[in-house]
């Protein structure tokens, strides 16, 4: 303890009392909440308000630091064991308690019971534990996680709404490969990986469903919901426009990251004939931030995701605070304490995401390449929130820096390998295909069906072509980057017109 960690004040892990007191319940709510967070130190010799090192009685030093470890020891459950020193301050000797975060959650004061005594660390504030935070941390005790959870009291699921999911979550992967060799590589899945998963329990010759299965599917959950607004200037004062998206979360998740575009500044580069769409803020920096916020958000707690666009940045609030005994910093430098293990074993297979704890470092170091403000993070009111703060000047958009740019939905690139050439007409922003003899065969059988059908789906592709689902998809793939045909809907329901 220094006399510059004295000055900087209180904080969620350092709590300060001028003296030892005759009644230990006084500072033992704040043990029981270091415990069940990510620990913290108690400081006896330090005024709060001042600042001011007080000190404590040199000569009964010793007693008094058996007596803080006695009664933590006696009053707390499970016990907690502190690790108590003194420390010399300005001369003064001052007695620091060190509390570890606790292994078997959650701790509560015993003379109370755990419903009225368990407690939690909130912005440097020590208050009583919510009924849906005591439960997550009887989660964390148990080493269990909500969305592996049996989600009683659901009926058995069926073979055919096992294989929907499957299908379903396999044809998202492939489509957000970024490349045919990856594409060839996914495996398709079956009941033993959602079983391995934590989407599926068996009882008996019966498969149930976790909330998992029910998140990615109908998502009864009234609270697994993605609000998003934008807002007039840099608070909720005035509302522009607002959406709710309910629905499986995969399609939440597309819905919110394609409002955030909608509502953020886009420029345009030329490069050759063609025009390339640039946004202000790395558009892969959104998706993850709504991404991390759908998969690590605690389903437990009663409030929905928020996805809000301000004049100055992007700010998106996922429900629970984190997870386990992490902190900011190591939010920061990539350490991970998964809190939906299915979910995350669900949105890596379909590259959603990569990496557990790879997305906030990945954010922050996107926007220092590209000369943005880093990232704000913070823990507020039972909620993480994550802010990304817009360019002051707006006509300033940000650049990629290997020229690739994510959509909604896709990596857009410049190629001229099936002879793309785009023509934007002023007056009606459509667009016309010209060079048609460097089309091959296959592009032009495509483009002769939607001018006789309207649309041609992924099905149709392959029955035209007499190709595999990935030769389709490939196919497709290109023939959308290239400004011929435009994507609509997702997954089984998607369908491609002409752009």
């Amino acid at each position: 303890m220094t006399i510059e960690e004295i000055m900087s004040g209180e904080s969620e892990y350092l709590e300060f009392k001028q003296m030892v007191p005759e009644k230990s319940e006084t500072y033992m709510k704040t043990v029981v909440a270091f415990a069940n967070g990510s620990g913290g130190r108690i400081v006896f010799g330090v005024e709060n308000g001042t600042l001011k090192v007080v000190g404590v009685n040199q000569e009964n030093a010793f007693s008094l630091m058996d007596g803080i470890t006695s009664a933590i020891c006696d009053s707390c459950t499970p016990m907690i064991t502190p690790i108590v020193t003194l420390a010399s301050i300005e001369e003064k000797v001052v007695i620091v308690v060190n509390i570890m975060p606790g292994g078997q959650r959650p701790y509560y004061l015993a003379s109370k019971g755990k419903e009225n005594g368990t407690y939690i660390r909130v912005s440097g504030t020590t208050r009583p534990a919510d009924f849906f935070v005591l439960k997550e941390l009887e989660f964390e005790g148990a080493n269990r996680c909500f969305d592996q959870t049996y989600a009683a009291p659901e009926e058995s699921v069926t073979e055919d709404e096992i294989n929907l999911l499957c299908g379903r979550m396999y044809q998202y992967a492939v489509e957000h490969c970024k490349s045919q060799e990856a594409a060839e590589g996914i495996q398709r899945l079956t009941r033993q990986n959602l079983l391995s998963w934590g989407f599926l329990v068996k009882k008996g010759d019966k498969y149930y469903p976790t909330n998992a299965f029910l998140l990615m599917t109908s998502n009864s959950l009234p609270q697994a919901t993605i609000q998003c607004a934008v807002f007039k200037g840099t608070d909720r004062d005035v509302f522009i426009d607002r959406k709710e998206y309910d629905g499986d979360i995969v399609t939440q998740l597309d819905a919110a990251y394609e409002f955030v575009l909608r509502n953020i500044n886009m420029g345009s580069e030329i490069n050759g004939l063609y025009r390339t769409d640039t946004y202000e803020l790395p558009t892969d920096c959104i998706r993850e931030m709504i991404c991390n916020a759908v998969v690590h958000r605690s389903y437990l707690h009663p409030s929905n995701i928020q996805v809000a666009v301000y004049d100055d940045r992007v700010e998106v609030t996922s429900p629970g605070m984190l997870f386990g005994s992490l902190r900011l910093k190591d939010v920061k430098e990539g350490i991970s304490i998964p809190r939906n293990r299915a979910l995350i074993y669900a949105f890596t297979y379909m590259n959603i995401m990569e990496h557990w704890g790879s997305g906030i470092p990945r954010i922050i170091r996107r926007c220092k390449e590209l000369g943005l403000e880093e990232p704000e993070l913070m823990e507020i009111a039972g909620s993480f929130r994550i802010n990304l703060f817009r360019f002051p000047d707006k006509t300033r958009i940000g650049k990629s820096i290997d020229k690739e740019m994510e959509t909604t939905g896709k990596v857009r690139e410049s190629t001229e390998k099936y002879g793309k050439v785009r023509e934007s007409t002023e007056k009606y922003g459509k667009v016309r295909i010209k060079n048609m003899d460097k089309l091959n065969d296959n592009h032009k059988k495509i483009i002769q069906y939607i001018e006789e059908k309207g649309l041609i789906t992924n099905r149709e592709v392959q029955n035209l072509l007499n190709v595999k689902d990935s030769r389709a998809l490939k196919i497709l793939r290109e023939m959308v980057e290239a400004g011929i045909l435009k994507k609509e809907g997702e997954l089984r329901g998607s369908c491609y017109k002409m752009k």
